[in-house]
């Protein structure tokens, strides 16, 4: 009877404790159903959702590997591993191109929350674990709701986890890598269970894109090392430095047989003496993102939980606690250094310094994981029910309220996007188009191979795309758009008589039924 009493105890805590886990995650949902919804409706965040030409890699190599053509293939460094297996997925299930994107990023955001829940597990009394990580989860809600304008070049960086294609796995992946590496570091005994999973998690993630050695490897190496000094019986940070250190080999050698897909030149992210001018280009995206009412509430918002960071690095260290000291000091010092290794290094692109956005969160995470205050403590389950129950209804209510103005928004660019697929499929032509003006249509047609990628000469452009397509040398139209450059055509077909067909945003100049042979 005693042990059947014990069961019954502990099957009844198990449930609430899951009723109280699914309840957050309910509600963590809710906002991130939310906070997408209204970036799909917004101009800048819309456009770089559901049209950019970054953007469309992911369903275009997900749509290769599904119709059984992917054969010689054009990629950046990024390989985009996890985005892809997401993409298939939903692809399979019966999801279309547009919603499969807009569910990959609700995807991404309820991931940062799990990935936070991660990370306050570790020494979260009671049930403070969830609020821990939804308070974090929220901040970055927050950030991405003051975004809406701009491209991928702003200094706009929280919204870009809606993206399929600006490194959200990297993003997870590394804050994972700090979770994972908390919670072994934090543990009184061997965690071999959890340094293979780090294994795992650091492997796939430099297969996946090489930035994950600047965002999560070299950081958190000088981090574990500090603060290993002084520690007695530090085992526990030597498999924590072995899995990353072994995983980032691991991840770097399966890269090499794919060598041959992977055009990006090294030499472009590689040029010390272009620092100044990586300087004022990020400066400059600085005193951008100043600008507005919304990016100095931004700003303050980072600032503020970067130094929360600093002060919670200080206090773990003095107290002792490891674990958090990790979180902490990743919290604040993973975006500077990785900011002067980026301006050391001569890069531009404002989507490296992703780890503002989202790294300074995890001090919100640490201060509440750790709090020692009376109302934090262990709570009745009732009581935390109904707490949990909150960002569930008020994310879904917001969310119900924001859709049709999201929906109206979509239709709008969708109704251009389909004119032009339409008449594309129904010519049943080869065209062409550069890379920012033709992949979405690319993306959408019935077979992408009817439309090359070109420069503004017409020549093979070979980047995110399928060199097979490259084979077909004659075309009969071209698309353009705003973001066109003025095509040079050959010397033969400078004369063409041209129709313009117009699809809004899309332009389509048919030569039929003559061709332009390409050079």
């Amino acid at each position: 009877m005693r042990f059947a009493a014990i069961t019954a105890r502990a099957r009844g805590r198990f449930l609430r404790s899951l009723a109280i886990e699914s309840l957050w995650l309910l509600g963590a949902l809710g906002l991130a159903l939310f906070v997408v919804t209204y970036l799909a409706g917004t101009s800048g965040r819309g456009e770089l959702m559901f049209l950019d030409g970054d953007s469309m890699i992911v369903p275009l190599f997900s749509r290769s590997i599904i119709e059984g053509t992917a054969s010689n293939w054009a990629m950046s460094a990024v390989l985009f591993v996890p985005e892809i297996a997401v993409f298939l997925v939903l692809s399979l299930v019966g999801w279309g191109i547009h919603e499969a994107q807009f569910l990959s990023a609700v995807a991404n955001f309820v991931a940062l929350y799990l990935v936070f829940r991660v990370t306050a597990a570790t020494v979260a009394v009671g049930n403070r674990a969830p609020l821990a990580a939804t308070a974090g989860f929220a901040a970055v809600c927050a950030l991405a709701l003051t975004e809406g304008s701009g491209d991928g070049d702003s200094a706009q960086l929280a919204s870009l986890l809606a993206m399929t294609t600006y490194y959200a796995a990297t993003v997870l992946g590394a804050l994972l890598t700090v979770g994972i590496t908390r919670r072994i570091v934090g543990s009184v005994s061997p965690q071999r269970l959890l340094a293979v999973v780090l294994f795992v998690v650091a492997a796939l993630s430099v297969l996946s894109n090489p930035l994950y050695l600047a965002w999560a490897i070299a950081p958190l190496v000088v981090i574990v090392l500090i603060t290993s000094v002084g520690v007695q019986g530090a085992r526990s940070h030597f498999w924590v430095l072995a899995a990353l250190i072994g995983g980032s080999v691991l991840g770097y050698l399966l890269r090499l047989p794919l060598a041959p897909w992977i055009v990006a030149n090294p030499d472009n992210y590689f040029q010390p003496s272009r620092s100044r001018a990586s300087l004022e280009y990020y400066w400059s995206l600085f005193l951008e993102r100043l600008s507005s009412p919304a990016g100095v509430l931004a700003v303050a918002v980072v600032v503020t939980l970067a130094l929360l960071g600093i002060w919670l690095t200080v206090r773990s260290l003095r107290h002792g606690a490891t674990a958090s000291a990790v979180v902490a000091a990743y919290s604040w010092f993973a975006p500077v250094a990785t900011t002067v290794g980026f301006i050391l290094l001569g890069t531009e692109a404002s989507r490296y310094l992703q780890l503002w956005a989202f790294a300074p969160a995890l001090a919100l995470v640490v201060l509440i994981a750790d709090a020692r205050h009376p109302a934090l403590a262990e709570t009745p389950w009732r009581r935390l029910v109904a707490f949990a129950a909150i960002p569930a209804l008020l994310g879904g209510a917001v969310f119900v309220v924001v859709l049709p103005a999201a929906v109206q928004r979509a239709s709008e660019s969708d109704q251009s996007l389909a004119c032009a697929v339409d008449w594309v499929n129904d010519s049943d032509a080869v065209g062409a188009g550069q890379f920012w003006s033709v992949r979405a249509v690319k993306t959408h047609l019935d077979d992408p191979a009817q439309l090359i990628q070109t420069d503004f000469a017409l020549r093979d452009y070979a980047w995110l795309v399928d060199r097979s397509d490259f084979a077909q040398r004659e075309v009969s139209f071209l698309i353009v758009d705003n973001q066109s450059s003025p095509f040079t055509l050959p010397p033969a077909a400078a004369e063409l008589p041209s129709t313009t067909i117009d699809c809004g945003r899309f332009q389509i100049l048919d030569y039929s039924p003559a061709s332009i042979t390409r050079p």
